[in-house]
């Protein structure tokens, strides 16, 4: 890291610090040379780092299968958890993932608010899709 120090004086504590953190980056780099390491940034994402902190967030919103088939009734299916969801349910599901998105954005959860989101959004089109189909069979 780096730190910026804003004042008129240098004062001994200030004097310390900075000796001792110059003390600690010298022998790092020794160990560093005499061991033949070559210091790399970590690059991480930050949902990896997310799964540390709240692993609900990182696990995967339920979804369906992209490619399904349609049953006689528009029965959709829910992929992760193996669940059917007819069309009739669409609007509650719709409801209760929108309320979810909500509570997350709240609770400052926005990048599972996001897959709620994307995962609403493609609820809709599902229902879109359906409203179609129905309305073309009429």
């Amino acid at each position: 890291g780096q730190v910026v120090m804003y004042a008129d004086v240098v004062t001994d504590s200030m004097r310390r610090a900075i000796d001792e953190t110059s003390r600690r980056r010298a022998r790092q780099q020794a160990h560093n040379t005499e061991h033949g390491i070559s210091p790399q940034t970590i690059r991480k994402a930050v949902t990896d780092i997310l799964a540390l902190i709240r692993p609900e967030e990182t696990a995967p919103v339920p979804q369906r299968q992209r490619h399904e088939r349609r049953g006689p009734r528009g029965v959709v299916g829910a992929g992760a958890e193996g669940l059917d969801v007819s069309s009739d349910d669409l609007p509650r599901l719709i409801a209760a993932l929108t309320e979810e998105m909500q509570e997350a954005s709240a609770d400052l959860r926005f990048e599972y608010a996001a897959r709620l989101r994307d995962e609403i959004n493609e609820l809709r089109r599902e229902q879109r899709d359906i409203a179609g189909a129905h309305a073309v069979g009429a």
